[in-house]
Protein backbone atom coordinates (compact mmCIF):
# COMPACT_ATOMS: atom_id res chain seq x y z
CA UNK A 1 0.00 0.00 0.00
CA UNK A 2 1.28 3.72 -0.63
CA UNK A 3 2.72 5.44 2.02
CA UNK A 4 1.49 9.45 1.71
CA UNK A 5 4.38 12.13 2.37
CA UNK A 6 3.63 12.91 6.28
CA UNK A 7 2.39 17.02 7.10
CA UNK A 8 4.88 18.58 9.12
CA UNK A 9 2.34 18.04 12.06
CA UNK A 10 1.91 14.84 11.24
CA UNK A 11 5.38 13.81 11.13
CA UNK A 12 6.02 15.22 14.66
CA UNK A 13 3.05 13.06 16.40
CA UNK A 14 4.58 10.46 18.07
CA UNK A 15 1.51 8.77 20.04
CA UNK A 16 -2.18 8.36 19.22
CA UNK A 17 -4.84 6.72 21.76
CA UNK A 18 -1.28 4.95 23.14
CA UNK A 19 0.07 3.86 20.50
CA UNK A 20 3.59 5.13 19.84
CA UNK A 21 5.51 5.46 16.84
CA UNK A 22 8.22 2.58 17.04
CA UNK A 23 5.93 0.51 18.75
CA UNK A 24 5.55 -3.22 17.91
CA UNK A 25 2.16 -4.58 17.55
CA UNK A 26 0.14 -7.10 15.78
CA UNK A 27 -2.91 -6.03 13.07
CA UNK A 28 -6.55 -7.50 12.97
CA UNK A 29 -6.61 -9.93 10.75
CA UNK A 30 -3.00 -9.65 9.68
CA UNK A 31 -0.36 -12.07 9.84
CA UNK A 32 2.93 -11.41 11.56
CA UNK A 33 4.57 -8.27 13.67
CA UNK A 34 4.47 -4.68 12.71
CA UNK A 35 6.22 -1.37 13.70
CA UNK A 36 4.42 1.52 13.74
CA UNK A 37 6.04 4.16 11.33
CA UNK A 38 3.42 7.20 11.67
CA UNK A 39 0.11 9.05 11.42
CA UNK A 40 -2.57 10.44 9.44
CA UNK A 41 -5.14 12.29 11.07
CA UNK A 42 -8.34 13.31 9.11
CA UNK A 43 -11.91 14.59 9.07
CA UNK A 44 -13.41 17.83 10.41
CA UNK A 45 -12.26 16.68 14.51
CA UNK A 46 -9.64 14.34 13.13
CA UNK A 47 -11.23 11.94 14.83
CA UNK A 48 -9.83 9.24 12.14
CA UNK A 49 -6.76 8.05 12.25
CA UNK A 50 -4.74 5.82 9.74
CA UNK A 51 -1.14 3.90 10.79
CA UNK A 52 1.41 3.22 8.75
CA UNK A 53 3.24 0.20 9.45
CA UNK A 54 6.35 -1.95 8.56
CA UNK A 55 6.34 -5.19 8.59
CA UNK A 56 9.49 -7.03 10.96
CA UNK A 57 11.24 -10.20 9.60
CA UNK A 58 11.68 -13.04 12.05
CA UNK A 59 15.22 -11.57 13.41
CA UNK A 60 13.05 -8.02 14.03
CA UNK A 61 14.42 -5.95 11.74
CA UNK A 62 12.23 -4.01 8.77
CA UNK A 63 11.37 -6.45 5.82
CA UNK A 64 10.93 -4.51 2.33
CA UNK A 65 6.81 -5.23 3.15
CA UNK A 66 4.00 -3.09 5.17
CA UNK A 67 0.82 -1.13 5.19
CA UNK A 68 -1.79 0.96 6.65
CA UNK A 69 -5.03 0.40 8.43
CA UNK A 70 -6.98 2.21 10.37
CA UNK A 71 -6.15 3.24 13.93
CA UNK A 72 -8.76 1.00 15.90
CA UNK A 73 -7.13 -2.57 13.92
CA UNK A 74 -4.23 -1.95 16.35
CA UNK A 75 -3.42 -4.71 18.66
CA UNK A 76 -0.71 -5.72 21.65
CA UNK A 77 1.68 -8.41 21.03
CA UNK A 78 0.67 -11.60 22.16
CA UNK A 79 -3.36 -10.71 21.31
CA UNK A 80 -5.57 -13.47 19.51
CA UNK A 81 -6.26 -12.98 16.43
CA UNK A 82 -10.45 -13.60 15.65
CA UNK A 83 -11.53 -16.98 14.51
CA UNK A 84 -14.49 -15.83 13.47
CA UNK A 85 -16.24 -14.05 10.88
CA UNK A 86 -18.73 -11.40 11.51
CA UNK A 87 -21.67 -13.47 11.52
CA UNK A 88 -19.86 -15.52 14.25
CA UNK A 89 -18.70 -18.40 12.01
CA UNK A 90 -15.51 -20.33 11.93
CA UNK A 91 -13.47 -20.89 8.79
CA UNK A 92 -15.01 -24.51 8.92
CA UNK A 93 -18.82 -23.44 9.49
CA UNK A 94 -18.51 -21.06 6.89
CA UNK A 95 -16.89 -23.23 4.74
CA UNK A 96 -19.55 -25.80 4.72
CA UNK A 97 -22.47 -23.06 3.95
CA UNK A 98 -21.07 -21.58 1.04
CA UNK A 99 -19.57 -24.70 -0.77
CA UNK A 100 -22.82 -27.06 0.33
CA UNK A 101 -23.34 -28.12 -3.32
CA UNK A 102 -19.76 -29.66 -3.37
CA UNK A 103 -18.69 -27.21 -6.13
CA UNK A 104 -16.47 -23.91 -5.90
CA UNK A 105 -16.09 -20.85 -8.52
CA UNK A 106 -11.79 -21.01 -8.73
CA UNK A 107 -10.25 -17.57 -10.17
CA UNK A 108 -7.17 -16.00 -9.64
CA UNK A 109 -5.93 -12.03 -8.16
CA UNK A 110 -7.60 -9.96 -10.44
CA UNK A 111 -7.99 -11.62 -13.22
CA UNK A 112 -11.61 -12.66 -14.90
CA UNK A 113 -10.12 -16.53 -15.45
CA UNK A 114 -13.18 -18.33 -13.69
CA UNK A 115 -13.55 -21.80 -13.71
CA UNK A 116 -15.50 -24.53 -12.01
CA UNK A 117 -14.04 -26.81 -9.51
CA UNK A 118 -15.17 -30.23 -7.38
CA UNK A 119 -15.06 -29.45 -3.60
CA UNK A 120 -13.11 -32.86 -2.14
CA UNK A 121 -12.99 -32.15 1.47
CA UNK A 122 -12.95 -29.17 3.98
CA UNK A 123 -11.23 -29.86 7.49
CA UNK A 124 -11.82 -28.54 10.87
CA UNK A 125 -9.33 -25.40 10.60
CA UNK A 126 -11.81 -24.57 7.52
CA UNK A 127 -9.10 -25.50 4.66
CA UNK A 128 -10.32 -26.64 1.29
CA UNK A 129 -9.17 -29.18 -1.08
CA UNK A 130 -10.27 -28.80 -4.79
CA UNK A 131 -10.08 -30.57 -7.37
CA UNK A 132 -9.91 -29.17 -11.27
CA UNK A 133 -12.70 -30.37 -13.75
CA UNK A 134 -13.35 -31.22 -17.22
CA UNK A 135 -16.76 -30.80 -17.87
CA UNK A 136 -18.26 -32.45 -20.21
CA UNK A 137 -22.08 -31.70 -20.15
CA UNK A 138 -23.59 -28.76 -18.86
CA UNK A 139 -22.14 -25.85 -19.86
CA UNK A 140 -23.57 -23.23 -22.87
CA UNK A 141 -22.53 -20.17 -23.90
CA UNK A 142 -24.42 -16.59 -22.47
CA UNK A 143 -26.31 -15.09 -25.17
CA UNK A 144 -27.82 -12.16 -25.89
CA UNK A 145 -30.36 -11.01 -28.61
CA UNK A 146 -28.87 -8.20 -31.01
CA UNK A 147 -31.05 -7.04 -33.54
CA UNK A 148 -33.58 -9.82 -33.83
CA UNK A 149 -30.34 -12.32 -33.79
CA UNK A 150 -29.07 -14.44 -30.93
CA UNK A 151 -25.30 -13.52 -30.12
CA UNK A 152 -23.43 -15.90 -28.01
CA UNK A 153 -20.36 -14.96 -25.70
CA UNK A 154 -17.00 -15.88 -25.91
CA UNK A 155 -16.07 -14.48 -22.53
CA UNK A 156 -19.55 -15.67 -20.33
CA UNK A 157 -20.94 -18.90 -19.86
CA UNK A 158 -23.50 -20.27 -17.79
CA UNK A 159 -23.44 -23.69 -15.91
CA UNK A 160 -26.73 -25.73 -15.29
CA UNK A 161 -25.92 -28.16 -12.37
CA UNK A 162 -28.93 -30.06 -12.66
CA UNK A 163 -27.08 -31.51 -15.85
CA UNK A 164 -24.15 -31.59 -15.03
CA UNK A 165 -21.57 -34.25 -16.21
CA UNK A 166 -17.79 -33.77 -15.80
CA UNK A 167 -14.42 -35.97 -14.89
CA UNK A 168 -11.82 -34.94 -12.19
CA UNK A 169 -8.34 -33.64 -13.66
CA UNK A 170 -4.79 -32.91 -12.04
CA UNK A 171 -3.89 -33.32 -8.65
CA UNK A 172 -5.96 -31.64 -5.46
CA UNK A 173 -5.13 -28.42 -4.66
CA UNK A 174 -5.83 -27.00 -0.84
CA UNK A 175 -7.09 -23.45 -0.33
CA UNK A 176 -6.03 -22.19 3.45
CA UNK A 177 -8.97 -19.48 4.86
CA UNK A 178 -8.26 -15.55 5.25
CA UNK A 179 -10.08 -12.92 7.41
CA UNK A 180 -10.60 -9.68 5.99
CA UNK A 181 -12.94 -7.41 6.85
CA UNK A 182 -14.71 -10.04 9.00
CA UNK A 183 -15.53 -12.00 5.76
CA UNK A 184 -13.79 -15.46 5.32
CA UNK A 185 -11.85 -15.74 1.83
CA UNK A 186 -9.91 -18.73 0.24
CA UNK A 187 -6.72 -18.51 -1.16
CA UNK A 188 -4.11 -20.97 -2.52
CA UNK A 189 -0.74 -18.02 -3.76
CA UNK A 190 -2.76 -15.66 -6.40
CA UNK A 191 -5.54 -18.19 -6.69
CA UNK A 192 -8.95 -18.06 -4.80
CA UNK A 193 -12.29 -19.72 -4.26
CA UNK A 194 -15.28 -18.75 -4.40
CA UNK A 195 -18.78 -19.66 -3.86
CA UNK A 196 -20.25 -21.50 -7.26
CA UNK A 197 -22.11 -19.63 -9.19
CA UNK A 198 -24.15 -20.16 -12.40
CA UNK A 199 -21.85 -17.30 -14.53
CA UNK A 200 -18.86 -18.05 -15.65
CA UNK A 201 -15.88 -15.16 -17.22
CA UNK A 202 -12.98 -16.13 -19.19
CA UNK A 203 -11.88 -13.07 -20.37
CA UNK A 204 -9.75 -14.05 -23.62
CA UNK A 205 -7.56 -10.16 -23.54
Amino acid sequence: MAFYPLTLEQANLKEVQGWKVGQRVQVKEWNGIYEIEGYHQYGKEKEFTTVYLAKLKKDGTKSKFGGDTQIGNLMPLGAKQPTTNKNGLTAAEAAKQIFTNGFAKHGWYNTDRESLVKVDSITKTGRVKIQRIDIKKGVMARSKTVDGRKVYSQEDSLINFASLEYELRGDAKTFTPRLHNGEWSWWNGGEIIKAPAMRLTWLLD
